[in-house]
């Protein structure tokens, strides 16, 4: 399936695309940057919280250190002293891990082997180190209570949220406006090829209509040879072909204004679609085709009637041009909305190609003829109609074109 969107969506889709990229670009600039100086401000404050976890066991073992210390360790044992700042708490173990005396906040037990260096435990941040006091060796273990490292990392974190909450925000914004400037000499050049399509359609309707028309009376002039005969009639052909060209041309450079002056009106599908089929049966019949109506004779649709009739002749046209034998159905139905399609028994398009074929000047490579403007049209007429146009195609199977409104 291949969806169909006009010029200002596509603008628009290009705008909001810059807009994302550059929203991302500066967001993941400064979440780098951001997420190094988070990372590293986190790994400070652990640093300092564990530096003064550090001192204190040092103080402590300083005065563990003084002679007949280990003495008053025992009495104080008995004594069990609770003179220690809140959410900090100090461990004397041996290295069997048996506690011999624990002051302050209650530490989780070492266990055994009792391991020296930093543990988290619980909500407690400890530090543990071996201490040789004589014959008698100890582990000192000192912990604090991490709530106000944590509320920190915490705020941090928010600070880093937040910071990239409004990056993203003001990089949006920014990146908006930037896209849309960068876009106005794109949307400017494009207006000035419009114009310039419109203007060279427009001069080149009248040398080619006088061209035809003295075509047409040289062609009936009597006693002419074959030869040039045949000369006029190949350059006929041509000169129709260009006419063509013209035509729609300028009809795709007026596609993208709005309907004015065409009012909406109530048709009825069958009619239409047997009007149109009755123009193409001369094509048809050359090439030993068979045109088909599959559509209800109650079925009733309000649209710009000429622009609807101009997208259905594009596509019968192109059906008839690439079906080689069997048959074009042209019909329509209505479930949840109301759907026209166009389907042949052509060679099917390959997937390859589904999404360029309504491109501007796109021609599938087999075809040697057409201007690759018919489906253009098709594109830029369904839109101003409100209408969404999908094709469903596969290779060898035909291909079907709907129109869904």
């Amino acid at each position: 399936m291949s969806f169909v969107t006009n010029e200002k969506e596509a603008f628009k889709k290009t705008h909001l695309t810059w807009t994302v990229i550059f929203t991302f670009s500066i967001l993941l600039v400064v979440a780098i940057a951001a997420g190094i100086i988070f990372v590293a401000e986190k790994n400070r404050i652990t640093r300092q919280f564990d530096g003064e976890l550090m001192r204190t066991l040092e103080f402590i073992e300083k005065r563990l250190r003084v002679p007949g210390m280990m003495g008053m360790l025992r009495m104080m044992r008995e004594l069990n002293p609770v003179f220690v700042p809140r959410g900090e708490g100090f461990q004397f173990v041996f290295p069997s891990g048996e506690v011999f005396l624990e002051v302050g906040e209650q530490l989780k037990a070492p266990g055994t082997p009792v391991k020296e260096g930093f543990s988290t435990e619980g909500n407690y941040r400890v530090f543990t180190k071996k201490i040789e006091l004589g014959d008698t060796t100890i582990f000192l273990r000192v912990g604090r209570d991490m709530s106000d490292l944590i509320e920190r990392r915490k705020r941090l974190v928010s600070m880093y949220l937040l910071l990239l909450v409004f990056t993203s925000s003001g990089a949006w914004i920014f990146g908006y406006f930037i896209s849309k400037l960068a876009l106005n000499p794109v949307k400017i050049a494009y207006e000035s090829l419009k114009r310039f399509s419109m203007d060279a359609s427009h001069e080149l309707k009248t040398p080619l209509t006088v061209l035809k028309t003295t075509l047409d009376i040289l062609k009936y002039q009597k006693d002419l040879p074959e030869k040039v005969k045949d000369k006029l009639s190949t350059m006929e052909k041509h000169v129709n072909k260009m006419i063509k060209q013209v035509e729609q041309l300028l009809l795709l450079a007026k596609s993208g204004e709005p309907f004015k002056s065409e009012m909406r009106e109530v048709v009825n599908v069958k009619t239409l679609l047997r009007q149109i089929l009755e123009e193409f049966k001369p094509k048809a019949e050359t090439k030993g085709l068979t045109l088909e109506i599959e559509c209800p004779d109650n079925l009733y649709l309000e649209v710009q009637k000429d622009a609807l009739r101009t997208i259905l002749e594009n596509l019968i046209d192109n059906a008839i041009k690439f079906t080689e034998k069997g048959k074009v159905t042209v019909g329509a139905y209505k479930d949840s909305k109301l759907t026209i399609y166009v389907k042949d028994t052509g060679p099917g398009i390959p997937k390859k190609e589904q999404k360029k074929i309504f491109e501007r000047f796109y021609r599938i490579s087999r075809n040697t003829e057409g201007s690759g403007l018919g489906l253009s049209i098709v594109k830029e007429l369904s839109q101003k109609l409100g209408a969404k146009v999908i094709l469903e195609s596969q290779e060898g199977e035909g291909s079907i074109f709907k129109l869904i409104f």
